[in-house]
């Protein structure tokens, strides 16, 4: 081999297990070493020197969203507010940053990282060179082999791939990178989150402290039928917090969000739908648009897939490395997959994708995440 590409996205790394003197029920990701020994892995030995690695990181690995400020979630996130998130983030997970830094720092290795919807924050120029010039081996910014896009959700790889991390094809999730930020009538630039961050900032974060697995069960509708039964009283104040905050940010003018109402009409038409929504119809709309394409990875809804087609076109979904559960027949269940997409290029430039799952090495204990 002499060229590979690494695709991983939904991580959600956040503050660590501890945060401003107490455990953090925010922190999703307790996979660090194997994420460190999964750097290690694809940038020595075969992957080593001789071998071209780009690690594309395609959103959502850092989670700006589940990140408090003395326990409370601000909606009105500026860059400087943005920079503090960032730096609880990088002192949460030191020996990953580290493990990026070792990664970068070998020949022929790069990281390209995809902005995702929980990881926005990286519009603000100063966040993105931030975190460059951490990741870079020399400190620079810019950097040779440290990128962020930030100017479009899609990435075309040669041999016929496109990325997406995907929360583009949902109007909940979806960002305006016209303007991702807000300026006017402002004293200093706001971001401009979609419905969906509103919803995790004052509602999901909110009721983690009752209930952890909140943010963690798809689809959402399945779990609001089950708690009707199970769990009533906790399912109504879901129930009503969503739509009172919905009606607040989608119908309630102010200067620190905007709410179009195309975008709004679009959110109800979706959410109304009894179906889960895996992507799969909007990759493979691709895939029938563009002939030049055969490969189609996105990330966003944590439900790992490779799909192959009578036709030769593929739909890859990386997945998370975070705890779901799922109540759709097709996968139903709780538990961790640590997967992520290998795209090899052959001395032609072709290239072929695959979904794996990072095994790693064996630890003799760990801390238990039951």
């Amino acid at each position: 081999m002499s060229k590979v590409k690494l695709v991983i996205s939904d991580r959600h790394l956040s503050a660590g297990l501890h945060f401003e003197s107490q455990k953090n029920p925010h922190e999703d990701f307790f996979f660090d070493n194997e994420m460190v020994a999964f750097f290690d892995y694809f940038s020595t030995g075969k992957y080593g020197e001789g071998c071209e690695v780009e690690l594309i990181i395609n959103g959502d690995y850092l989670d700006f969203l589940n990140v408090p400020y003395r326990g409370e979630f601000v909606e009105a996130i500026t860059e400087q507010f943005a920079l503090y998130k960032l730096e609880c983030i990088l002192s949460g997970h030191q020996k990953v940053i580290e493990a990026l830094k070792r990664f970068v720092a070998r020949p022929g290795k790069t990281i390209t990282y995809n902005i995702g919807n929980h990881d926005a924050d990286m519009f603000f120029p100063k966040v993105r060179e931030r975190l460059i010039s951490v990741l870079d081996p020399k400190g620079q910014f810019p950097s040779p082999v440290v990128r962020v896009n930030f100017e479009t959700p899609i990435m075309d790889l040669p041999g016929g791939i496109q990325i997406h991390h995907g929360n583009q094809f949902e109007a909940v999730h979806m960002f305006n990178y016209q303007r991702p930020l807000l300026t006017e009538a402002l004293r200093e630039p706001v971001l401009n989150i979609p419905w969906g961050s509103f919803y995790v900032l004052k509602i999901v974060n909110r009721l983690k402290w009752e209930r952890d697995y909140v943010d963690k069960v798809r689809p959402v509708k399945a779990m609001v039928l089950w708690s009707l039964v199970f769990d009533t009283w906790f399912i109504i104040k879901f129930v009503f917090l969503s739509l009172f905050y919905f009606m607040k940010t989608r119908f309630i003018y102010s200067p620190r969000r905007r709410s179009r109402l195309q975008v709004t009409a679009k959110i109800l038409q979706q959410e109304t739908t009894t179906f889960l929504q895996d992507l799969e119809k909007d990759a493979r709309q691709i895939l029938d648009t563009n002939s030049h394409i055969h490969t189609v990875i996105m990330g966003h809804t944590h439900l790992p897939m490779y799909k192959s087609y009578p036709d030769g076109k593929v739909y890859i979904n990386t997945g998370t490395w975070t705890k779901m559960i799922n109540l759709d027949l097709r996968g139903i269940g709780s538990g961790y997959k640590l997967t992520f997409a290998l795209i090899e290029y052959d001395e032609k430039n072709h290239a072929s994708a695959t979904l794996q799952q990072w095994m790693g090495e064996y630890f003799p204990h760990r801390v238990c995440i039951a």
